[in-house]
């Protein structure tokens, strides 16, 4: 059975928490879990790409469930913190790398992507 883009989004979300728990050295899991996020990525966009146009109550769920998806995923994120004083001291510079690769691994831009879709889709739906 196929399956639902809600489905496919709640099993993107475990594999980013699994990730997030994962030890530094667990290189094997890691790797299996980066190709399963790969996948369901791709079937993410698979099936958002049949939502219908016109359905306004499917589009608005769609986006407000992304945009808690990317208010969590977003809360992940280390905090800048005055000048070069970030969470517990690290310097800015690095706390921003740290936050670009927790956003690209996630999915964020993705997620963002998807958000400004639904955007347009509403607009051309009225």
């Amino acid at each position: 059975m196929e399956p639902t883009l809600d489905e496919v989004r709640d099993e993107l979300a475990a594999i980013h928490d699994e990730l997030l728990g994962l030890p530094g050295d667990d290189f094997d899991r890691r790797a299996q879990l980066r190709d399963r996020q790969i996948q369901l990525r791709q079937k993410s966009h698979e099936l958002a790409e049949g939502m219908p146009l016109h359905d306004k109550e499917a589009l608005t769920a769609a986006f407000d469930r992304l945009a808690k998806e990317r208010d969590r995923l977003l809360a992940t994120r280390l905090s800048f913190v005055g000048e070069g004083s970030g969470d517990a001291g690290i310097d800015n510079v690095f706390i921003g790398i740290v936050n670009s690769a927790i956003e690209s691994g996630v999915g964020i831009d993705e997620i963002e992507k998807r958000l400004a879709e639904i955007i347009q889709q509403m607009k051309n739906a009225n």
